[in-house]
């Protein structure tokens, strides 16, 4: 069976990046079919086109629509600029089907979203994020209520194009409940398994760091974290807060921590060696506004360290329940000061719950629990 996955790009350190190629590698090693990775976006000048190892049974191909081509232009440009590229795709996808005679094609909803269901072929939708991601995501970044009706309107037609579609993957039970509320019989949950499986887990000497993982982005909150993080220097100053990743948000961050007088916060940038992060940690904090399942959570978990999250919709509560680590409100500044200053102070009660987490993790996210379900799926 020939299987095409479709996504934006594979340049970028993200999780969609990240997951999909980890699964591919997987489903090339322990399966038969052929498959083919195909992005929408253009590779900058000099960056590789593919950020993790891919495996060599695994084809690569660019359509270079860039549709961020017109972000800086006037609003009726970018509608028609991005219309007239939406066209250009529907075609050149719908030729590449036929012409390669794909079977099923795999969307990470990207722009292909709009008509996946269309195709001449079999077609799955894998969401990575809840489903109000993206009203979510326009309300963190626009403060105006014209921002919150077009982020419910592009909600609206995400549900409209998942219906027709015979499958659509998501990450957790809660999130499948809101695509059935919404009207989508078509449901599957399949978590994303964790990216350090195989992977040697050493055992550091515990430094005294609160870390977290992710880009620099409105979506994680890490001006929120800087805020909770003041009271704690004040407190605490033999801690240091540790902030793993890069993205558009780093010179605003860089401005709280200067206009706040923060002298314990570390923005580390990107790294490839994200297990000594986690492993030289004593406490890993999610402060993200919202989620769909949080790979750094999990890893931080596989890595037997405590976890701190915001409860924010579907993810962090699945799997810090039972004890597993530990939940505020979310958004909740306060709140995230007073626990991450307990998890600092109740050592022994914090190794507890990071073991119970381990645990958990490493047989709820391996590779031989979740890829399996995988295969079920394209099989059928």
């Amino acid at each position: 069976m020939n299987i095409l996955y479709c996504i934006p790009h594979l340049y970028n350190a993200g999780g969609m990046e990240r997951v999909l190629t980890q699964k591919v590698n997987w489903l090339a090693a322990h399966t038969s079919h052929t498959y083919t990775i195909l992005t929408t976006e253009c590779t900058p000048i000099g960056v590789a086109e593919t950020y993790f190892p891919l495996d060599k049974r695994v084809q690569v191909v660019a359509l270079n629509m860039d549709f961020n081509a017109d972000y800086s232009k006037p609003l009726w440009a970018k509608w028609w600029g991005h219309m007239r590229r939406m066209r250009a795709y529907k075609h050149a996808l719908t030729d590449y089907v036929r012409a390669h005679e794909i079977d099923l094609c795999i969307s990470l909803c990207g722009k292909e979203i709009a008509f996946l269901h269309d195709l001449p072929c079999r077609t799955i939708a894998e969401l990575h994020f809840a489903k109000n991601q993206r009203q979510q995501l326009l309300q963190a970044n626009h403060k105006n209520p014209i921002w919150s009706l077009l982020g419910c309107i592009r909600t609206w037609q995400l549900v409209r194009a998942i219906q027709p579609l015979e499958r659509l993957v998501v990450l957790t039970d809660a999130d499948k409940c809101d695509w059935e509320k919404a009207g989508c019989k078509n449901v599957t949950v399949i978590p994303n398994p964790c990216s350090l499986d195989g992977r040697k887990i050493p055992m550091e000497s515990k430094q005294k760091t609160v870390l977290t993982v992710g880009r620099l982005h409105e979506q994680k909150g890490f001006d929120l974290l800087l805020q909770a993080w003041q009271p704690i220097e004040e407190k605490h100053p033999e801690w240091t807060l540790r902030i793993v990743g890069e993205g558009p948000k780093r010179a605003e961050l860089e401005a709280q921590i200067a206009s706040t007088g923060l002298q314990h916060v570390v923005l580390a940038g990107a790294t490839d060696d994200v297990v000594n992060e986690y492993t030289s940690a004593s406490l890993f904090v999610l402060s993200s506004r919202y989620e769909g399942l949080p790979l750094a959570l999990i890893e931080a978990m596989w890595c037997g360290l405590l976890c701190v999250s915001f409860d924010c919709p579907q993810g962090p509560s699945e799997l810090l329940a039972e004890s597993r680590g530990w939940l505020v409100p979310n958004g909740d500044i306060a709140a995230l000061t007073a626990q991450i200053e307990y998890a600092i102070t109740h050592p022994e009660e914090a190794m507890y719950c990071a073991q119970k987490a381990q645990t958990f993790a490493q047989q709820t996210y391996s590779e031989s629990a979740i890829m399996p379900e995988w295969v079920k799926v394209i099989d059928n």
